[in-house]
């Protein structure tokens, strides 16, 4: 197919804007601050996996095994750059991308056998050396040339938005079009396959929010976007080999629906963040004027 042949240079790519916006102290922080992580960890593989088994009685079993695999599937390496959208942590977004491909291994066969009662092969030397091309290199690559080249990187980083969002649009669009053929022929069946998705995604991104918001805001944005953004190419490989095209719409309707419940989520998100901030404004503000009141009192006296 047309679309893997550019799928993984593009996510390089991707990956390598993205990371230039932080440096490696800030990625050796987050892997130490496990306890967050652990948080995602559940989220991804427990929390979405669970929902995902609402679809049950609702579609057909291919449907159903297809649905179970999306959510399944461990944080998109896109993440990264939307949790730089949204204003987050990306450093957490991306041990998150790491982490969670690698243990998808063991996570993915585990869950389809358990929800769906497939035994599924998983590739795993494919698997290590696309973890290794589309999130490693680019990664070391970004902090190398980052150490060696001295110039104003987040600035570099903020023009290069631009070209990371072109880049997203090019791999969702390749993602998408294999399955518009499929999706063609039920297009009600898709209709609510999408709303069901786009339903679980979003409790999913709320009770995330509830879990990680203790850790503070950008950590919070980070874990709630790398458990809902899922690397739906992992799934279209997976799905493909594994069930062949049946099994399509539910993985492109994952694709749809995780992008566009980004758009309440940003809004949500900003709300969140401006009460906050007018929240410690305000407690700034009254401890200073507290102190005004002592000082006055101090000097009456």
């Amino acid at each position: 197919m047309i679309w893997k042949s550019y799928l993984a240079l593009l996510l390089m790519f991707l990956m390598f804007f993205v990371t230039l916006s932080i440096e490696p102290n800030q990625v050796a922080r987050t892997i130490r601050s496990y306890p967050i992580i652990l948080v995602g960890l559940f989220t991804a593989f427990v929390l979405v996996p669970v929902l995902a088994l609402s679809t049950k009685p609702f579609f057909s079993p291919a449907i159903y095994a297809g649905t179970v695999l999306a959510l399944c599937c461990p944080s998109a390496v896109v993440s990264a750059f939307w949790t730089k959208v949204f204003k987050g942590d990306i450093a957490t977004a991306l041990v998150m991308s790491i982490v969670t491909n690698l243990i998808s291994i063991v996570t993915i066969p585990a869950t389809m056998l358990i929800a769906v009662g497939t035994v599924l092969n998983v590739d795993i030397p494919s698997m290590m050396i696309n973890l290794a091309e589309i999130i490693l290199i680019p990664m070391m690559a970004s902090f190398l040339l980052r150490k060696f080249v001295h110039l104003d990187w987040n600035r570099v980083s903020s023009y290069g938005s631009k070209a990371e969002l072109g880049i997203l649009v090019l791999v969702v669009w390749g993602s998408i079009a294999q399955g518009v053929k499929y999706v063609r022929n039920n297009i009600v069946e898709f209709a609510l396959l999408n709303v069901f998705i786009f339903g679980i995604l979003a409790f999913a991104f709320a009770a995330t929010h509830f879990l990680t918001r203790r850790f503070g805001h950008e950590k919070a944005i980070s874990i709630e976007i790398a458990t809902t953004v899922k690397n739906a190419a992992l799934s279209l490989v997976i799905g493909l080999t594994a069930f062949g095209a049946p099994i399509l719409p539910p993985l492109i309707a994952n694709l749809i629906a995780q992008n566009l419940l980004l758009i309440p989520a940003k809004a949500l998100t900003e709300e969140i963040a401006a009460l906050r901030h007018n929240g410690l404004r305000e407690a700034k503000d009254k401890k200073t004027k507290s102190f005004e009141s002592v000082s006055i009192v101090h000097e009456s006296g």
